[in-house]
């Protein structure tokens, strides 16, 4: 579960660019790593959230409903949200188990 909260961590800047803005939403291989993702964890909640979360703004900034800049913030703001929550939740449960 830690290494995929890393993972989780370490993706969250996956849709930006040091350089400026990138869209990694028409990238094959991102979608392919969220796949992954999905596969391996079925049913982790997280998991399912973000990965229709990323759709859901994948296919808004292809029909121009979004901006990819304002996609990008949400993900952002969404994503590090649920990597804070899952890290919380682990870190009450080892300490419940320590007591």
């Amino acid at each position: 579960m830690k290494a995929l909260l890393i993972l989780m961590l370490t993706v969250s800047c996956d849709l930006r660019a040091e350089a400026g803005w990138v869209n990694y939403y028409k990238d094959p291989q991102k979608a392919a790593e969220w796949e992954k993702y999905l596969a391996d964890t079925p049913e982790d909640p997280l998991i399912i959230t973000l990965h229709v979360l990323r759709a859901g703004l994948c296919k808004m900034v292809d029909e121009g409903q979004v901006e990819l800049e304002e996609a990008i913030r949400i993900w952002d703001i969404e994503h590090a949200r649920s990597a804070n929550e899952r890290l919380l939740d682990e870190t009450n449960r080892g300490r419940k188990r320590m007591l």
